[in-house]
């Protein structure tokens, strides 16, 4: 017996022999998997971005000069 024939994999809580999956179907579940890894991967670098955003979002309200008045948006708002 191979190594292979011991293997099982589990999907959706139910087990499988690897060495009675297909070549297609093995062939599918590796390329999903690879998929997902990527998908992981572009979430950690989507989080990351966002965090430094938000970062740069926070230390940009410190550097607002003072607001102005609520008299002064409607005059600007009347011209």
């Amino acid at each position: 017996m191979s190594n292979e024939e011991n293997q099982v994999i589990t999907i959706d809580n139910l087990s499988y022999n690897i060495s009675d999956l297909s070549d297609t179907c093995r062939d599918k579940l590796g390329a999903t998997q690879q998929t997902n890894q990527a998908i992981g991967l572009l979430v950690a670098l989507i989080n990351a971005a966002k965090a430094g955003n938000d970062a740069d979002f926070k230390e940009a309200v410190k550097l607002l000069p003072e607001p102005i008045s609520q008299e002064e948006v409607e005059g600007e708002l009347a011209h």
